[in-house]
């Protein structure tokens, strides 16, 4: 909230018009969307900014949906942290919840100069039919200036599964340690911990994962399924393929997803993180089989090309339309249109959030007929 310095005798923030009227203070601008305003100390923000790496906590008021609360926020992000426009995460202090959740992202979404990718990437993968986090655009300020727009993403964690009336399992989270990135192999001694950091419910546990891996190496063809499906959702893992090689996920096969093992069926699925590469064309990881070691596996079983091509099908003329995402496209775009303009570091790119509307879909369209044309090679 900006705060009107004005002498203590007033009692209450005013200002006196000069023609005598009394006004309210002016309200910082929501550009039509919802605010999250956080109010941080000088000292407070001194030591956030002085711990920016390491990720410390500070005390801060957070005002979000109307409400004001006390939180400890840091910055968060893996390469937005090194970026002026930084990430944030926010838990309230006091053990209450925003919308379920103790804690919650306010994501720059760096990566995505269109800032249209986390509302179709996530709503993708939900037509697709797996969970997927809820995300929404918001107008960020502190202490009264505005940051920019960002992306409110609800973050994956017992909360999150609680919602959807599931129980915490294994969840391992993966990430581009050192470059290296999740893999599916332990092909050239490959460690685990290099690529994913486990949040489940064993912490520091990562002993079904390795099987997982384990079975992928010691598997050919031919004994692949028996071996595989009682440890993997085969299904749910082709259609987070499908969706990733349509909108050009490149940057979801070695990082940004959670594996998550749900106690109910026994069985890892893999569940969407951070979209804000989507639509990219990625010179060696946009193509019809995906970039992963576990990918490839699948895709060397012939039952299992012949379902990831029927899902392609499925979702290019069924659920992932090229006038479905038109239109996503468009109420997007014009949902954002005003807090975009108003964002320095967007403006300062220098293209219109409209030429952005127009390349995306024609990156669709042309892609759509690309991938058509290569679904030979799955016969």
């Amino acid at each position: 909230m900006r705060k009107i310095i004005l002498p203590a005798f007033w009692g209450v923030a005013i200002l006196v018009a000069g023609c005598g009227k009394i006004v309210a203070p002016e309200e910082p601008e929501s550009f039509g969307l919802a605010k999250a305003e956080f109010n941080i100390t000088s000292e407070y923000l001194g030591m956030l900014n002085s711990h920016v790496f390491i990720r410390r906590d500070v005390p801060a008021r957070l005002e979000i949906d109307g409400r004001d609360r006390k939180v400890l926020v840091r910055y968060s992000g893996q390469t937005s942290i090194g970026q002026l426009k930084k990430s944030y995460t926010f838990e309230f202090a006091d053990g209450q919840k925003f919308r379920e959740h103790r804690e919650y992202v306010l994501s720059a979404q760096n990566g995505d100069s269109t800032k249209l990718n986390s509302t179709i990437g996530f709503w993708a993968f939900r037509q697709a039919g797996l969970l997927a986090p809820e995300a929404e655009p918001v107008a960020v300020y502190l202490n009264g200036e505005y940051q920019g727009l960002y992306y409110l993403i609800e973050p994956i964690d017992a909360d999150f599964f609680k919602i959807r009336n599931q129980s915490l399992g294994s969840l391992y989270e993966a990430f581009n340690g050192q470059q290296i990135g999740a893999r599916f192999s332990f092909a050239g001694g490959y460690d685990v911990r290099l690529g994913f950091e486990s949040k489940g419910e064993r912490p520091e546990f990562f002993g079904d994962l390795e099987h997982l891996i384990r079975t992928l190496d010691a598997s050919t063809p031919e004994t692949l399924p028996a071996r595989l499906e009682p440890l993997l959702d085969v299904e749910n893992y082709l259609r987070y393929l499908a969706v990733s090689v349509l909108l050009h996920n490149w940057d979801g096969y070695f990082n940004n997803f959670r594996l998550h093992l749900d106690p109910q069926i026994g069985k890892f699925q893999i569940i969407p993180w951070d979209v804000d590469n989507f639509l990219e064309l990625h010179p060696e990881r946009s193509r019809l089989e995906g970039a992963n070691e576990l990918s490839e596996k699948l895709l060397q079983v012939q039952a299992y090309r012949q379902r990831y091509r029927a899902i392609l099908l499925e979702l290019v003329d069924e659920k992932l339309t090229v006038s479905r995402l038109d239109s996503l496209i468009d109420v997007t775009a014009a949902k954002i249109a005003p807090a975009y303009a108003a964002d320095r570091l967007l403006a300062a790119a220098g293209t219109p959030l409209s030429q952005h509307v127009t390349n995306v879909k024609q990156c669709i369209r042309d892609w759509y007929e690309k991938i058509r044309g290569d679904l030979v090679k799955l016969e």
